[in-house]
């Protein structure tokens, strides 16, 4: 599944945000309607305020079911574009982190970090592109991050990676 990005995130919230519209309009039609047959309730008999009574719960029934439509699609949309490189921020550096790491920074997505990855790694957070991972690359990336500069890659370190990598999705 290809990665989407700001643009896909922009267009699911401008999806959900014109099914609310439409969610909106329908219940604002039928609370016209809804006060339209009151009106006409009060003015009528029994006979015809019995009918007007159904139909009130009928249009009730139908915004129901129209609302739960659109959420329904609206849940449809998000699950189908929900990029699949997407992270737990857990402090934990496994594949996936790797293999998001490796998508943002346009190598070989293969879950592993070697010496290319940690080559692009090195170039994007301003460290010495070896290859070899150490804590001088650590400290760059610490640095590029806004976390505490120890030279450890750890919990903190990890965590804030996998927030921007989420960030850059």
């Amino acid at each position: 599944m290809p990665l989407f990005g700001k643009k896909v995130k922009t267009e699911v919230n401008e999806t959900a945000s014109k099914l609310a519209e439409k969610t909106a309009e329908v219940k604002e039609d039928v609370k016209e309607e809804a006060e339209e047959v009151k009106e006409k309730v009060v003015s009528s008999s029994s006979v015809i305020k019995s009918k007007a009574e159904a139909k009130i719960a009928a249009a009730k029934a139908k915004a129901e079911d129209a609302e739960a439509k659109v959420e329904e699609k609206a849940e449809a949309i998000i699950e189908e574009v929900k990029p699949s490189y997407v992270l737990t921020v857990d402090g934990v550096w496994g594949p996936l982190t790797t293999k998001t790491t490796q998508h943002i920074l346009g190598v070989a997505e293969d879950g592993i970090l070697g010496p290319i990855t940690t080559k692009a790694i090195q170039t994007k957070v301003g460290a010495t592109a070896d290859g070899e991972w150490g804590p001088l690359t650590t400290k760059a990336m610490q640095t590029f991050l806004g976390v505490t500069v120890d030279g450890i890659k750890g919990p903190e370190t990890i965590k804030a990676w996998q927030t921007w990598c989420n960030n850059q999705l």
